[in-house]
Order: C-alpha cells, then sequence, then structure tokens
C-alpha cells in the first residue's frame, strides 16, 4: 500500500471516530461539564466555562487531524483540498449531530472546525518552512 493510500485510510478512520463520538448522546455538553464538575470538584459555574473551553479545544484538535491526515494523503492542490473537505465533513457532522437526540447542530461549530483545520495547515507550512531553512 502506498504512503498516500495509508493516510487516506488513516483520515478515514478519523472520520468515521468522529461520526461515532458525534452519534452517541453521551457526548453532551451537559454530560461533559457534570463529569468535569464531578472529576475536578468544581462549581456549576466553573465547570461550564472549563466544558466549553474543553468541547472548543476538542473541535480544533479533532478537526485540525482530520486536516493534517488528508493533507498527507494529497499529491496536489493538498492545503485546499485538505481544508475543503474538513470543511465540507464538519458541515455534514453537524447536520448529522441535528438528528441525534439530545444534541444540537451549530454553524459556529462548523466554522470552528475550518478555523482548527486552517491553523493545522498553518503548522504544517510553519513546520515545512522550518525544515526547509535547515537543509
Amino acid at each position: 500500500m502506498e504512503k498516500r493510500q495509508i493516510w487516506l485510510v488513516a483520515a478515514i478512520a478519523w472520520a468515521v471516530a468522529i461520526f461515532i463520538a458525534t452519534h452517541s448522546p453521551s457526548s453532551t455538553g451537559g454530560n461533559t461539564q457534570f463529569l468535569i464538575k464531578k472529576l475536578l470538584g468544581l462549581s456549576s459555574e466553573e465547570a461550564a466555562l472549563i466544558n466549553v473551553v474543553f468541547r472548543k479545544l476538542v473541535h480544533l484538535g479533532a478537526f485540525g487531524l482530520l486536516t493534517v491526515l488528508l493533507f498527507n494523503s494529497f499529491e496536489k492542490r493538498k492545503f485546499l483540498l485538505a481544508w475543503m473537505i474538513t470543511t465540507l465533513y464538519a458541515a455534514t457532522d453537524e447536520l448529522h449531530q441535528s438528528f441525534v437526540p439530545d444534541r444540537t447542530a451549530s454553524i459556529w461549530d462548523v466554522g470552528l472546525d475550518s478555523l482548527g483545520a486552517l491553523i493545522a495547515l498553518g503548522l504544517i507550512k510553519m513546520l515545512n518552512q522550518r525544515s526547509y531553512k535547515q537543509s
């Protein structure tokens, strides 16, 4: 199996993992807030704040990773394709969530996922330039 195909299989597997996670009613904001409150012994207000930050960081990281996997699976137009496919997948994932009990869809989360993709691509670009300068 070619290296790019391995990256593509990893990207598909990660997209499936995102789908499974977002399909679960137990991964709602209320459930994660409850766990944060109990595990860290925080007040409801403190747990709510940490929950929001945690959930937004998960969006950035999960879709940033998807972008890296996609980026490595393409030969041409890597930046554009990785960003576009990640953003499209984020939109379809939010649509999917609208059909899951106790979950909601948010255009803001699509934007956050797309931002995570752009941040990941920016980091790739910085690392590539840095390694190019060192050669």
